[in-house]
């Protein structure tokens, strides 16, 4: 139980993150009621895939990455697509958390202090708590995902008092508009990105068939509605005391930082103030402790094979997990919707497209996951991923 438990805060950790500042952001475009339709079906279609690649690892015996268990299932190409699929996603969440963290930080302490100094430091903490050793960063996230989460229900009841219910949006004149659901949906789809962690949590859930099963359905569940609270309240809060603002939004012109200001200077109750800015704060690291450790995981396998000594191979992968995002987050202007933007694009591949393939390669006798044999489930979910990724390739090149 105490394993499950740390699974499913680790789950709703790494997705409740870039979720509850981009979501607000992007989904002022659709109103109220096209947003919690959405968010509802993203979640049924990434708990349904979530299972498949659980199956995975569990057919194969151990936690496998998904290289590894491409290289297992099919082949050398489908070991390359996964090694590589799994890296770049890794990367494009973490620059664009450490953006995102550095951003709203930026605000918090003052404009005039540089982004890339506050990047540099923020950086260098991530990297510092992977130094840990698992069970401790277990329990730091652990502690970290019930502030959060008491904090947000906090806030919400806090953030009540300032909605006007007779001029909620539930409908946008955008809401219709095609071109702002090409935008949303790979953004949305990213915000329940947790996909980097199926190896890490069936070897520490010793694989557990019902274990894992409730820890990816409350894991995922969670940030489902935890993000249908929060974004219409804040939509609804925008709306009805910063109107250019919320216009801003529409228009897809608003950034992280100044989302959290403004909510921060419509409300009059100082301890909504500070739930707001540690909300913040503390979605985007616990995101960036959940991608981070699956991706330190992989680093350390290749380091522990060139270094004799563990401790410098922790610190030669901790590093390695560190450096690359740090640079793109500091490179790349309004880093946080754009690379999330891309970063649902690979997303599609690793949640979606590759475990259907490689269940299918695998072509189990028996299902530890009987509903997995659904072929309209499996269809629906191949036809979701699909029009999420021509979505963002019209986005890419458009």
């Amino acid at each position: 139980m105490n394993k499950q438990l740390g699974s499913i805060m680790l789950i709703a950790g790494t997705c409740i993150g870039s979720g509850m500042i981009a979501l607000p952001l992007m989904m002022a475009k659709l109103g109220i009621i096209a947003s919690i339709i959405l968010m509802l079906i993203m979640w049924m279609v990434i708990y349904f895939t979530a299972l498949a690649s659980v199956e995975l690892n569990l057919q194969a015996g151990k936690g496998m990455t998904l290289g590894e268990l491409g290289r297992k299932f099919s082949g050398p190409i489908a070991e390359f697509i996964g090694y590589a699929s799994v890296k770049v996603l890794s990367l494009c969440l973490l620059a664009a958390y450490i953006y995102a963290g550095s951003s709203i930080l930026q605000r918090l302490i003052g404009k005039e202090t540089s982004l890339t100094l506050i990047a540099t430091i923020y950086a260098f903490m991530v990297f510092v708590i992977l130094l840990f050793p698992i069970k401790i960063v277990d329990y730091i996230n652990r502690i970290m995902f019930i502030i959060l989460i008491s904090l947000v229900l906090l806030l919400i009841v806090g953030l009540s008092t300032k909605i006007n219910l007779d001029s909620l949006p539930l409908i946008e004149r955008t809401t219709n508009d095609l071109s702002s659901w090409r935008l949303l949906l790979p953004v949305v789809f990213t915000s329940f990105g947790f996909q980097v962690i199926f190896h890490t949590l069936t070897n520490y859930c010793e694989k557990n068939v019902s274990m894992l099963k409730k820890a990816f359905f409350y894991g995922s569940l969670i940030p489902a509605i935890i993000y249908i609270l929060w974004t219409i309240s804040t939509i609804a809060v925008i709306s009805s005391h910063s109107k250019d603002f919320y216009l801003q939004m529409i228009a897809g012109e608003a950034e992280a930082g100044e989302l959290i200001e403004q909510l921060s200077s419509i409300s009059s109750l100082p301890f909504v103030q500070l739930c707001i800015w540690w909300i913040s704060l503390l979605a985007i690291l616990t995101s960036v402790i959940g991608v981070a450790i699956g991706l330190l995981h992989s680093y350390y396998g290749i380091s522990r094979k060139l270094f004799t000594s563990s401790r410098l191979a922790k610190i030669i992968s901790s590093f390695a997990v560190v450096i690359l995002p740090y640079y793109l987050a500091i490179l790349i202007p309004n880093a946080f919707i754009t690379i999330l933007g891309f970063a649902g694009l690979i997303l599609v591949v690793i949640a979606i497209f590759q475990p259907i393939f490689l269940l299918h390669q695998a072509n189990p006798k028996h299902y530890h996951y009987p509903i997995l044999k659904n072929k309209y489930l499996i269809s629906a979910s191949i036809i979701s991923g699909a029009v999420i990724m021509v979505c963002e390739l019209i986005n890419i090149f458009a």
